[in-house]
């Protein structure tokens, strides 16, 4: 995992924000959030689950979310971007040691 992610950070596809979060799970919410970000391919890893921000992404094909817990190398690669918040990189950073 750690070499997967140092990867990423090498790449350049590994983006950090301060949060991740939409107000109502509207997926035209989250576009908007992911336009602004430049981006329309992501894996989205937050800390803990967030409903709101699950079901808004559920309707979007190349995107997906998942907590620090569900975190595995395949999801990892399988996007071109990784949009992680810093709460997530901070709880991923203890886990991995």
């Amino acid at each position: 995992m750690q070499c997967i992610l140092a990867e990423l950070v090498r790449q350049e596809r590994l983006v950090l924000i301060e949060d991740i979060t939409v107000s109502s799970p509207k997926t035209k919410e989250l576009v908007e959030k992911l336009k602004g970000l430049g981006i329309d391919n992501a894996l989205i890893v937050t800390d803990a689950v967030d409903e709101n921000l699950y079901l808004a992404a559920r309707n979007l094909p190349n995107v997906a979310v998942i907590d620090t817990a569900a975190i595995d190398p395949v999801s990892l690669i399988g996007y071109d971007r990784v949009l992680m918040s810093v709460p997530a990189a901070k709880k991923l950073e203890v886990e991995l040691g």
